[in-house]
């Protein structure tokens, strides 16, 4: 379960001790969360309280949830509690050129290969690895039917004062805005639902434009931003967070793929289902900077400088419970959210000295992404006998490699280093490895997320792990790329150095094009892994370079069975096909959709 902090009075403790049970169970059923929340309710408390008549098994009362503040509240959390979770078996890296999934088989390659279809969207559907929970379209559908159950029902909630009601009404305007943002940014224009649909209705609807989509998610985050606090409890909506989705989902209209009027597929005859097809785009990205403009002069955020040091800056970033960075975030731990295997990163993705599986490997393709330290770009025909020094502080902050410090056989020892090289005989073949090898793997993993105190993995304490959703500097970012295309180079190169400072970078100094390239490069490697890259480079429409053949780098040590003065030598990652098709742009809608709702117009691309 996701932790999320919910306030409660006291004299509803004893409803919240036993709501707050049901709520740990039934999460692990959650394509049909609402219902048994509310029917559990229900039956719990005709036995124990004098909430309801006793009634007909197979109905419920639902004036139990709704004339209590406490249960709507509880309502609310498993609502929460439906936003996309991270770590899982296969992460969102390994469907992008930022990560290998160690595995290969249908539910990514789909995705690498371009080869989705309505009959099979791989892990865009619910799949047995859980990839991209949170995203699938029946899943993100049956968190907006809450959020509208929400709001046909609350008016009728006897809370205490107006300023609660509207808080926690502007907490389920930000969730229902960000489903559809969910939605949106898989497959564009999505039909627009804004009511509870009862057995008999017409289920069927035809899909909105993306500018009408587009235009529902801004009226739903306004409106959040208007009844929500600037500053609480950042594991619930505030206005920040609030405004922060408002500037990423502004952002991405303004962006190529939803202003290209679909000229990437062969006569799409629904452009507008996909893209914008009239008005001005200049004011589209006026629109974009000017929202992450208001974020920034909320004045409440800043980055996360607490330490001198860059690089254990940046890693303590990511394991702080709390920062000014921090907009919007999710507290997970073994007790809040007892998932069977693939709750923990350090479990799934770390190294195998360390008890780690190594499921999703970092490529050579974002490693080289990170410039050297006097901004320089690194190049492998020059630096190929030290790669690793002197690169962006960040490099270290996320991404494990040969001789990196780390944790090692469950505690510190004087020799705690990645080794991810073999020793090779004369004809090339390994006769003994390190401890971090791995057949075909790229010689990388993820160091980003994962506290070295906590070297136990699945089996002993957990991590406490604030997942950052939304952070101060995407929002920089946002600003920055907008001010680029509306040719204010000035203004983004001196927030971009803000957050170059912050890593102990130099300072860029590009205009024009070439400050495009270091904005994106910049956001690249700023936000590796947190599931930004998948996205970027759809709405770039850069993918065709991104879903080339994946590299690592090949380390042998000397054939002494010493580790010192390895040789390295970059890789093509064998095994695993990537290929790039136009239609996949965009995700296809299922064919089981489809047949349920002849209304819906598939995406382009995709029979």
């Amino acid at each position: 379960m996701k932790h999320l902090c919910i306030s409660h009075t006291q004299e509803h403790e004893n409803e919240y001790s036993f709501t707050r049970q049901l709520v740990y169970l039934l999460t692990h059923f959650r394509m049909k969360r609402i219902y048994f929340l509310i029917i559990s309710i229900a039956l719990l408390f005709s036995s124990c309280n004098d909430y309801l008549d006793t009634v007909p098994g197979d109905k419920f009362d639902d004036a139990a949830v709704w004339n209590n503040p406490s249960l709507v509240e509880e309502f609310v959390f498993d609502i929460y509690n439906a936003l996309p979770y991270p770590y899982q078996w296969y992460m969102n890296a390994s469907l992008v050129d930022e990560a290998v999934p160690a595995q290969q088989d249908g539910v990514v390659s789909k995705v690498l290969t371009s080869t989705m279809s309505p009959d099979d969207s791989g892990v865009f559907q619910n799949n047995w690895a859980t990839c991209m929970e949170g995203w699938w379209w029946n899943e993100v559908y049956s968190s907006i039917r809450a959020c509208n159950l929400f709001f046909e029902r609350i008016e009728q909630t006897p809370y205490p004062d107006d300023e609660t009601k509207n808080q926690i009404k502007g907490e389920v305007h930000f969730l229902r805005g960000y489903f559809y943002y969910l939605l949106l940014a898989q497959y564009g224009g999505v039909p627009l639902i804004d009511h509870t649909y009862q057995i008999g209705d017409d289920y069927s609807k035809e899909r909105n434009t993306l500018e009408e989509t587009v235009n529902f998610i801004v009226t739903d985050l306004n409106q959040a931003a208007s009844q929500l606090p600037v500053q609480s409890d950042k594991t619930r909506a505030t206005q920040g967070a609030a405004l922060a989705i408002k500037s990423r989902v502004l952002l991405y209209a303004a962006s190529d793929l939803f202003n290209s009027q679909a000229s990437w597929s062969n006569g799409y005859s629904y452009p507008e289902l996909v893209s914008y097809v009239g008005g001005d785009r200049a004011e589209r990205w006026r629109t974009a900077r000017d929202a992450a403009k208001v974020v920034i002069d909320l004045g409440i955020y800043d980055l996360y400088e607490e330490n001198p040091d860059p690089v254990k800056n940046f890693e303590d970033l990511f394991l702080s419970m709390s920062s000014d960075e921090q907009i919007f975030i999710t507290i997970y731990d073994k007790i809040n959210f007892p998932y069977w295997a693939t709750d923990w990163i350090s479990s799934i993705c770390g190294t195998p000295s360390w008890g780690g599986y190594g499921l999703n490997q970092v490529t050579g393709n974002l490693a080289d992404a990170y410039e050297n330290s006097d901004g320089t770009c690194f190049d492998w025909n020059t630096q190929s006998s030290n790669p690793y020094a002197n690169r962006d502080p960040r490099f270290y902050a996320t991404i494990l490699h040969e001789g990196a410090d780390w944790v090692r056989d469950g505690g510190y020892t004087p020799d705690h280093i990645v080794q991810v090289g073999a020793w090779e005989d004369s004809q090339g073949t390994v006769v003994k490895s390190g401890a971090d090898y791995q057949e075909n793997a790229t010689g990388y993993y993820i160091r980003k997320f994962i506290d070295p105190n906590f070297p136990t993995y699945y089996y002993g304490p957990r991590q406490p792990q604030p997942y950052i959703q939304i952070r101060y500097a995407e929002i920089l970012l946002n600003y920055a790329e907008a001010c680029i295309a509306l040719g204010e180079d000035g203004e983004a190169r001196r927030v971009m150095n803000l957050i170059r400072k912050r890593a102990g970078m130099p300072d860029v100094t590009e205009s024009g094009t070439a400050l495009l390239d270091r904005c994106r490069n910049e956001r690249r490697v700023e936000l590796a892994w947190e599931q930004h890259r998948f996205f970027d480079v759809r709405r770039w429409m850069i993918a065709p370079s991104a879903y080339v053949p994946a590299t690592g780098v090949k380390v042998t040590y000397p054939t002494d069975d010493s580790v010192e003065n390895p040789t390295y030598r970059q890789t093509t990652i064998l095994g695993e096909n990537r290929a790039w098709n136009n239609s996949h742009y965009l995700i296809p809608i299922s064919r089981a959709e489809m047949q349920k709702n002849p209304k819906l117009i598939q995406n382009p691309g995709y029979n």
